[in-house]
């Protein structure tokens, strides 16, 4: 029987085989006598797998604080507000949105939005169990690939740490599609590279599993199966990587059929579904268009953001933060990179390969989709500037950064020289130490500067006192349909979607749940609307715009009769809107037709005292009403014509905003 000691030593065992130090005399010798458990000796053991989870320990209460200052935004939304309208369908599944299918993502939405609805700490918590996840996954591929030496602290203090990686997962939309996907790509190289070791079919059918993961989280997915060819070829054969490719298509044909088969299938399912998309696919434009998108992508985003940048952010389009590093640290991040690059070359033959993978995953997996997807409606120098589309290029970051220095477990070193300059040693563990220093120290810096700029507190606010005023709002309560603030959803991105019934009303059970009901546009003599305030209270909707003040000559009101139209001037011209016409209306039932600009609409006044609301496009300064039949002692005494707005004053529900 194994002594306590020697399972340490076996435990210390890389996943090819190697050791970490040598067994001891008679550690496999049932005679020998057994050894005394050594806490010294247990920490030299596992001081690698305890100083990872550390850093990790460490990294989720950074992602943590961040998360408390953040919300949901946008998109977020949107997911949520169609999936408590949808079943749990393949229809609802296979929407591709924004030139994205992300089914997995769609599905994690939807249970959240029944499980608790716009609840941020529940959220934030599934969010910090995949940022979990996925550091997991790197360690253990880290150590699959490299063994378990303590270089591999290195990349994964990259990854754990990179402002890049954290800056965009504090966003629910974005994080339900990159984490997984990271996940996917770790465990994806980790069980691929066993099965090139071992052949196993398990393996294999591992690998599969995880490829249909990523493949499941967005388009990006698909390039996976790419990347693992790339590794093989460059990483696991030998000669020239032209040769190395002839040679791991021949020698791993088994696993390209299975990887090409679930690429096909994805194929198929995604130019099938594509015609339905919410935002076609376009052409990019011009040239120019997409030089400036690339540049601002790589020069000002994902380099500086690869060492550590980049140290300053702006808000800018819907609330996103946005890389923004002053010139000299842009240009002094360029000179680091090239540097890390030219180092790993020079020490390393094969360091090159794996820049070319990093690069190949970033045109393929980051740019492409962009440029098919989005670039044609939004301005491309903005886009660049969004870490969001460069978050998941830290994951394959750190693989490369491993590829590029350190030998892969069970090969020769493959070092081009062995003198201590460029070799292992002082001069390059101190080298090492510096620049590590300055990333982390920039990485501080950067997350320290997000933090200052990420304000959710107006959402938080909004949806608090929403949810209030669903909850404190009479039975039979009728709503103004309108839209919600751009800090919730902004109406320039969401026209049809980011309104207080699809939003609020999701919180409700629905526009016409808990006996609420919304109205879009108001139409007929309607007493006692409410709106939603930009604040979430409910207050009494009134119509705001130009009024025809009182009528002429000293007259009660404006003399209307059948066949012949009146003008009733406004206080002066409004442009083409959607606008409202209210009519303040006494008399008899009678129909009347009303005209602003160049539309006629009909309006049946209801008998009485009332205002009557008509919903109608035009422009002008005057308002055109002709009664289609006699309606004696009729009364027009006024009308307006604006949009429905919250009263400044008088009752709110609830009576003060609340805190988020």
């Amino acid at each position: 029987m194994k002594t306590l000691s020697a399972w340490v030593r076996a435990a210390r065992q890389d996943p090819a085989g190697d050791t970490a130090g040598s067994a001891p005399a008679g550690a496999g010798d049932p005679a020998a006598p057994a050894e005394a458990p050594s806490d010294s000796g247990w920490l030299r053991g596992n001081r690698v797998t305890l100083v990872a989870v550390a850093l990790i320990v460490i990294q989720l209460l950074w992602m943590a604080a961040l998360l408390s200052r953040s919300f949901f935004r946008q998109d977020d939304f949107f997911d949520f507000d169609r999936a408590l309208a949808s079943g749990f369908t393949w229809k609802y599944l296979m929407l591709v949105s924004g030139g994205h299918l992300a089914p997995l993502g769609f599905a994690l939405s939807w249970v959240l939005a029944r499980v608790a609805l716009y609840d941020w700490i529940l959220t934030s918590l599934v969010i910090l169990a995949l940022v979990l996840a996925a550091c997991l996954a790197l360690l253990r591929v880290l150590r699959t690939l490299f063994g378990n030496r303590p270089a591999i602290l290195i990349p994964l203090m990259v990854y754990l740490f990179s402002p890049l990686a954290l800056a965009a997962v504090d966003w629910w939309t974005v994080a339900a599609q990159t984490l997984p996907l990271e996940i996917a790509i770790f465990m994806a190289v980790d069980s691929h590279v066993r099965y090139l070791r071992a052949g196993r079919a398990r393996q294999l059918a591992a690998t599969a599993g995880w490829l249909l993961l990523g493949l499941a989280t967005g388009q990006r997915g698909a390039v996976v199966p790419l990347l693992l060819f790339g590794l093989t070829s460059g990483f696991f054969t030998e000669g020239r990587w032209l040769a190395g490719m002839v040679q791991a298509a021949r020698r791993f044909w088994r696993a390209w059929v299975v990887y090409g088969a679930l690429l096909a299938g994805y194929c198929v399912l995604f130019f099938s579904v594509l015609p339905g998309s919410t935002t076609p696919a376009a052409t990019p434009g011009s040239a120019e268009r997409v030089l400036s998108f690339i540049s601002a992508l790589a020069g000002t985003t994902l380099v500086p953001g690869a060492v550590g940048g980049p140290w300053h952010w702006v808000v800018a389009g819907a609330g996103n933060a946005a890389a923004s590093p002053p010139g000299a640290l842009r240009q002094l991040s360029w000179a680091l990179a090239v540097a890390v690059i030219a180092v790993s070359i020079a020490a390393r033959p094969r360091a090159g390969r794996a820049w070319v993978l990093l690069a190949g995953w970033i045109a393929a997996a980051d740019v492409l989709p962009v440029l098919i997807g989005r670039l044609a409606v939004t301005d491309p120098g903005l886009l660049g500037l969004q870490a969001r589309y460069v978050t998941d290029a830290t994951a394959v970051l750190a693989l490369v950064l491993g590829l590029a220095f350190l030998p892969v477990a069970g090969q020769p070193g493959g070092y081009r020289f062995a003198g201590p300059a460029l070799a292992p040693g002082r001069p390059a563990r101190l080298a090492t130490v510096a620049v590590l220093a300055v990333f982390l120290a920039g990485s501080f810096w950067s997350l320290q500067s997000l933090a200052g700029v990420i304000d959710s507190r107006a959402a938080r606010s909004y949806i608090a006192t929403a949810r209030a005023a669903v909850a404190q709002a009479p039975p039979g309560t009728l709503i103004v349909d309108g839209y919600t603030p751009a800090a919730v959803m902004d109406p320039v991105f969401f026209p049809a979607s980011g309104t207080t019934s699809r939003v609020i009303g999701a919180m409700a059970g629905g526009p016409r749940a808990s006996g609420l009901t919304w109205i879009s546009p108001p139409r007929g003599a309607l007493p006692s609307l409410m709106i939603f305030s930009p604040q979430g209270q409910l207050r009494p909707a009134v119509l705001a715009g130009r009024s025809s003040g009182p009528p002429p000559g000293g007259r009660r009101c404006w003399p209307l009769s059948a066949g012949a139209a009146v003008s009733i001037p406004l206080g002066g011209p409004l442009y083409r809107w959607g606008w409202t016409v209210g009519l303040a209306y006494s008399g008899p039932a009678t129909g009347a037709e009303v005209q602003f600009g160049s539309q006629w609409v009909r309006a049946d006044l209801p008998a009485g005292q009332s205002t009557f609301y008509l919903p109608l496009t035009g422009s002008g300064d005057a308002v055109l009403i002709e009664l289609t039949a006699p309606a004696p002692g009729g009364c027009l005494t006024g009308l307006t014509v604006g949009t429905w707005q919250p009263a400044q004053s008088g009752p709110a529900i609830p009576r003060a905003p609340v805190t988020g």
